[in-house]
């Protein structure tokens, strides 16, 4: 067996590259590292010369470190007025702070309400968000630094100061280009295209459940992507640009993106259903087609020959085309078109984003003061617990309490968050007592680290919440060794704060205005199904929309699905999770029938829209996905029974001529979907009470 390791390094690097397509992660990582060691350096002169302590200057450290990453703003000039505010909503929350410091009730009383105030300011969007956060973390850093009353004034300057320095940073020494972000996210999507080729053929030479949910893993990975630059297209694309420049508009792209992603998921499924004395050929093919798009000359690829003996007519017929799209219209090849710098707010949220709002349980409230009241009850069950282990350190559990909280909406959400933070916070126990014991006595080795860890933490920021938690507690550890602290005990300590944190972050998300996960998601399965129903009939109209504009709706539909299950899927998560599974791997695989039968339809609408079957088949199978919605809206009303679609549409599919195989093609795909989806209402009423 032919593993290729000379090909090895070129998969790794696409991973690498894949994994972070617009570079955030990397300007996120540079911007923190940057501002830290700037602002390090020019507050460790200025404290000198004006005879100060140095750890007056932490806050106008801190605070600037962060805001260059947790703006979410889309546009430069609505960043400018994010980062015009961020100086005045932290120098007011570390002077309150500072001052109820020492009076524990009175500190614990505002802390709840600057946490309240965080959440409500997310309804403002990314601003409001930002500022939320920025306050939070200040007065929490207020509480962690205790400066001394008569130094309390000298907060404010420290800040304006750090801030004009990470203004800076983020807005000339690391920027943001839309055209470059737009250009690296079609590198990235052609690297993710390659490392998914390479797995395939890896998985076809030796079958093995971990090389199929890697598989799985890059085709959602792909579909996020494509979602991204559907996302940055809408918000920055010019549809000036391109008579000013004479360069294409966006529409092209887009189709030519959604077009190489359906091509991928095409291989990917004949790749699955193939014989096995086909697999070690079509494991050859899909190699050299992966080499041919790296060297970018896959033209020749294009061209069926008589290899594909080995696969059926109809999985021949699938690869052709999907080949042909990969060799002959990628993205990546054209030209990026005309950006503007200002674009309005993207559409779709980013897979990273917090999740979407869960279903409305209590009428009398939005789901944004919900989440706040929550995230309160919990932050006042944090601060009893933290004190009952220290009194002078009881923040902690607070911080990890809210922490949990920033990306969770539901029981099992909140539940699988705290059981990744007490993980994480172990992991990061680990490794910084490890590395404090390394570099004890050697300033400029534990400086080293402490910027490394700073780089790496930051640059985990965004999606790798998980990570960004390891290595804030070595950052922590070398802060402590610094300061000449216990860093070994200080750990310890975080860790049991983190552990009753992360608990009164469960007992509230149950016990407080309730939000269940499979309400959740039975109420985003609905919107997916309703949401195909339409992409399924839309298929067969005389004027269709845009492609991409009728398979993106349905596409985002999947990842709020994904996110609002996700996080109970998990291997990690502590709970049963085998229903919550088949539900989502059952619903992937409706919406992937009915994107293909759509995108089919419209390549092959001479010979799929004169079909009677078809059309009929069409139909009845949407009533049969709106009933399988209601039925999950509205688990009272009594279920009707499914008609057979499939059947129906197979009819002609034994036709012969040019016509015969994309009707045998789409007739599959309708039957399906049909049957993934009677198995699916099968398992909505056994669930139903």
């Amino acid at each position: 067996m032919n593993r290729h390791p000379s090909a090895y390094p070129l998969y790794l690097f696409n991973r690498l590259l894949a994994s972070d397509p617009s570079l955030e992660r990397w300007r996120s990582g540079l911007r923190a590292v940057l501002t830290a060691a700037l602002c390090a350096g020019m507050f460790l002169l200025l404290t000198r010369w004006l005879d100060l302590d140095y750890k007056l200057s932490l806050a106008g450290i801190v605070v600037p470190m962060i805001a260059v990453v947790a703006m979410g703003d889309p546009g430069r000039r609505q960043q400018q007025v994010t980062m015009a505010w961020i100086p005045v909503v932290a120098s007011a929350a570390l002077v309150v702070g500072a001052l109820v410091a020492d009076n524990p009730w009175l500190s614990g009383a505002l802390f709840l309400a600057t946490i309240f105030a965080a959440f409500e300011a997310r309804r403002f969007g990314p601003r409001g968000s930002a500022l939320g956060t920025i306050a939070y973390q200040s007065f929490f850093y207020a509480l962690l630094f205790k400066t001394p009353p008569d130094k309390i004034l000298w907060l404010p300057p420290f800040v304006l100061a750090g801030c004009a320095i990470a203004y800076g940073v983020h807005f000339h020494l690391v920027p943001e280009h839309p055209g470059r972000m737009v250009h690296s996210e079609l590198r990235a999507f052609r690297a993710r295209i390659e490392a998914c080729l390479h797995d395939l053929a890896r998985w076809l030479d030796r079958d093995s459940k971990a090389g199929q949910a890697r598989i799985d893993a890059h085709l959602a990975a792909l579909n996020a992507q494509s979602l991204g630059l559907e996302s940055r297209l809408a918000g920055f694309a010019d549809p000036a640009g391109a008579c000013a420049d004479d360069r294409p508009g966006g529409a092209e792209l887009r189709r030519r993106v959604l077009g190489c992603e359906l091509a991928l998921e095409a291989i990917a499924a004949v790749a699955r259903s193939c014989a096995d004395d086909a697999r070690p050929v079509l494991a050859q093919r899909l190699r050299a087609l992966g080499a041919a798009i790296h060297r970018g000359d896959a033209a020749d690829l294009a061209d069926r020959d008589g290899g594909q003996a080995w696969l059926t007519d109809e999985q021949g017929w699938r690869l052709d085309r999907a080949a042909r799209t990969l060799a002959c219209e990628p993205p990546w090849r054209q030209a990026p078109p005309a950006t503007r710098d200002e674009g309005k707010p993207p559409p779709v949220q980013q897979p990273q984003t917090l999740p979407g709002p869960a279903p409305r349980r209590h009428p009398w409230l939005d789901d944004t003061t919900r989440r706040a009241l929550q995230a309160s009850v919990s932050a006042l069950g944090a601060i009893v617990a933290g004190h009952a282990i220290s009194s002078s350190h009881w923040y902690w559990s607070v911080f990890a309490a809210f922490v949990v909280f920033t990306r969770t909406a539901t029981i099992g959400q909140t539940l699988s968050g705290a059981w990744r933070q007490v993980l994480a916070s172990i992991a990061g126990l680990c490794l910084g007592v490890t590395v404090a014991q390394f570099a004890h006595g050697s300033r400029g080795l534990e400086l080293g680290l402490l910027f490394a860890f700073i780089a790496a933490g930051f640059y985990a920021f965004r999606g790798l919440q998980n990570v960004y938690t390891v290595l804030l507690t070595a950052m922590l550890a070398m802060v402590y060794e610094l300061m000449g602290m216990d860093s070994e005990g200080l750990l310890v300590l975080r860790l049991a704060e983190t552990v009753a944190g992360a608990a009164s972050a469960v007992l509230s998300a149950r016990l407080v205005l309730p939000v269940h996960t499979q309400d959740d998601s039975n109420g985003k399965s609905a919107a997916l199904l309703r949401s195909a129903s339409g992409l399924l009939r839309a298929a067969l109209a005389e004027a269709p929309r845009p492609p991409w504009d009728a398979v993106r709706e349905l596409d985002r539909k999947l990842a709020a699905l994904r996110a609002s299950l996700g996080p109970v899927t998990g291997t990690a998560y502590p709970a049963s999770k085998a229903h919550r599974r088949r539900q989502l791997d059952r619903l992937s695989r409706i919406a992937y029938c009915i994107r293909h039968f759509h995108g089919l339809a419209l390549g092959q609408a001479a010979c799929i829209l004169p079909s009677p079957p078809l059309q009929a088949g069409t139909r009845t199978l949407g009533d049969a996905l709106d009933g399988v919605a209601t039925m999950l809206d509205a688990p009272d009303q009594p279920a009707a029974a499914l008609p057979h679609p499939g059947a129906a549409a197979a009819d002609d599919a034994q036709a012969g001529g040019e016509c015969a195989l994309p009707l045998r093609v789409a007739s599959h795909f309708l039957a399906e979907a049909d049957e993934v989806l009677r198995a699916l209402r099968a398992d909505v009423a056994a669930a139903r009470p």
